[in-house]
């Protein structure tokens, strides 16, 4: 069995690493998301599906709802009936967009250095 050498500050930065990606596995990004829209409005609209943990509405905080939100789920079975029965569904009056946040990261780079 190899030991760990490496300083402890480095085995923790590992493991919160590892315990981030696991959130983000189990959360997805929405989009058209209405401004008036508060975190228990959207918590209420995916908990048909599981257990929410956490709603990040964009700008909500500083009063200023940029329209997109991030959810994150307590299961990945939750998360993944998400993306396959809410998107395109209506909340609010508009049609929700959807996506997983890996999608979300990737997208923001499209044609990056080009």
């Amino acid at each position: 069995v190899a030991e760990d050498r490496r300083p402890p500050r480095a085995a923790m930065e590992d493991a919160d690493t590892a315990a981030q990606q696991a959130r983000d596995a189990r959360s997805i990004y929405i989009g058209q998301v209405d401004y008036e829209s508060t975190p228990e409005e959207l918590s209420a609209h995916f908990a048909q599906v599981g257990a929410v943990s956490m709603v990040t509405i964009a700008g909500y905080d500083q009063g200023y709802p940029k329209g997109y939100a991030y959810l994150e789920f307590a299961d990945l079975a939750s998360q993944q009936s998400a993306l396959s029965t809410l998107q395109g569904s209506i909340f609010k009056g508009r049609t929700l967009k959807v996506r997983t946040q890996l999608h979300r990261k990737q997208a923001r780079y499209v044609g990056f250095g080009e």
